[in-house]
């Protein structure tokens, strides 16, 4: 069984292949610059929220940590901590 149309050789598709080392520096160059534009958002809303959530924890605090509120504090000082933990380095620029 041959194949309708026969495979390149392996000389011709490496020749056929852009520069490796062009290559890999547009590929370094493009997570930067999209993860830049994608990271500033998201830091500056977890930067707010940490600032936030304390509000809405405080009032759970004052009321008494019973055993059905205490998952809502947790959940909610877990949000408050990753939210410090992405938003530190907010306005730092």
């Amino acid at each position: 069984m041959t194949p309708s149309t026969p495979l390149p050789s392996v000389a011709a598709v490496r020749d056929a292949m852009p520069d490796p080392t062009s290559l890999k520096a547009t590929l370094r160059a493009l997570p930067v610059t999209g993860r830049t534009a994608a990271v500033a958002p998201v830091r500056a809303a977890a930067f707010y929220v940490a600032i936030a959530l304390p509000l809405v924890y405080l009032p759970l605090l004052a009321g008494g940590v019973t055993a059905d509120r205490f998952a809502i504090l947790l959940g909610l000082l877990l949000a408050n901590a990753a939210a410090l933990v992405l938003g530190h380095d907010y306005g730092t620029n």
